[in-house]
């Protein structure tokens, strides 16, 4: 028998959450888990219950932390085992459900959801991926993501997504899009990336000179040559899986078990400009405008500049980091999830 921690989202989903919560917790003990339901009525107290229980303070060290409802959910969990040695498992059942997709896990409906987890938890099937750490001056201790870090005009609309209580669901983030993308004027950008790649396509032996349109300028750094890309930008997206906002490919091409991040920037686009290319986002179209670039890095180093307006506080996984600077950088087989077959 194993020791299982559960965290509920009630409200993901529109509703979703309370029943898939109590669906899970039925289900793991019928399958003979020792569940502890370590929800809490904030998200701050249930990462604190969760940490504690996974530190094995005071009770028995969780074999598995289970999390129900969406990305948010996700990012509780993720900050909660990674480089613990303690394996996540999703049941993916609120609106976005981004890391889920990225896995291949079941979405939406709780029951295939929670087949899946009783057919990971069974067979001890546990899949390495990556994770990304996040460090900066204004956090007390380093926060681990997921999915996708945005700094740009994509974190002002998951901000104002985020605050906003209509419409409900994903057309809730196209709304803050355009409303958004009406406000936008060029951010400042000091963007220092080490371990660099080529895209996906690129050939590995050719010099990267430029991204987005705009020349890259070569630096030293503590670990080897830097790259770095210096100029008024729109978008800023540091990936380690490919879809943000429930099924925007910002990076159509990230891999989350690959040890490198998919850094994603855009020029200064006119607002026209970024209207347009903002629909191609959800089929991965917009990387094929000149004024939008990808390489791919180890670690960035995302920095504020006075070349632009103030640029916008880091989101990740859809949560609120803060302000820039921000220095990401990708811990190869950081995160163990619970993944069937």
């Amino acid at each position: 028998m194993s020791t299982v921690g559960l965290v509920v989202n009630p409200t993901a989903g529109r509703g979703r959450g309370r029943y898939a919560g109590t669906e899970t917790l039925v289900a793991l003990r019928a399958a003979g888990h020792h569940v502890l339901d370590l929800s809490a009525p904030t998200l701050a107290l249930a990462q604190e219950s969760a940490r504690t229980a996974v530190d094995g303070r005071g009770r028995p060290r969780l074999d598995a932390l289970v999390v129900v409802g969406g990305d948010g959910m996700v990012h509780l969990g993720v900050n909660t085992v990674a480089a613990t040695g303690v394996p996540l498992g999703v049941v993916a059942v609120g609106t976005g459900n981004d890391f889920a997709h990225a896995l291949g896990l079941p979405t939406g409906r709780p029951r295939p959801c929670i087949d899946a987890l009783l057919d990971a938890c069974g067979r001890h099937d546990v899949h390495a991926v990556d994770a990304a750490r996040v460090t900066a001056a204004h956090l007390p201790q380093p926060r681990w993501y997921a999915g996708v870090l945005s700094a740009g005009v994509d974190a002002a609309v998951n901000a104002h997504a985020n605050a906003s209580t209509w419409p409900r669901g994903r057309a809730r983030y196209a709304r803050s899009a355009l409303r958004e993308i009406t406000r936008y004027r060029p951010y400042g950008y000091r963007i220092t990336l080490g371990g660099v790649r080529p895209a996906q396509g690129g050939a590995p032996d050719e010099p990267i000179s430029e991204l987005a349109g705009v020349p890259l300028r070569a630096a030293p750094g503590p670990d080897g040559p830097e790259l770095v890309w210096e100029s008024p930008g729109a978008l800023v997206a540091v990936a380690n899986g490919p879809r943000i906002g429930g099924g925007i490919r910002i990076a159509p091409d990230a891999a989350i078990d690959d040890g490198l991040l998919d850094v994603v920037v855009a020029g200064p686009f006119t607002r026209l400009g970024a209207a347009r290319i903002f629909p191609g986002m959800y089929s991965g179209r917009h990387l094929q405008d000149p004024g939008v670039g990808v390489l791919r890095a180890r670690v960035v180093l995302l920095e504020p500049t006075a070349a632009g307006a103030p640029a916008p506080h880091a989101y990740a996984d859809g949560e609120h980091l803060g302000p820039l600077p921000v220095r990401v950088e990708v811990v190869p087989g950081a995160l163990g999830v619970l993944t069937p077959g």
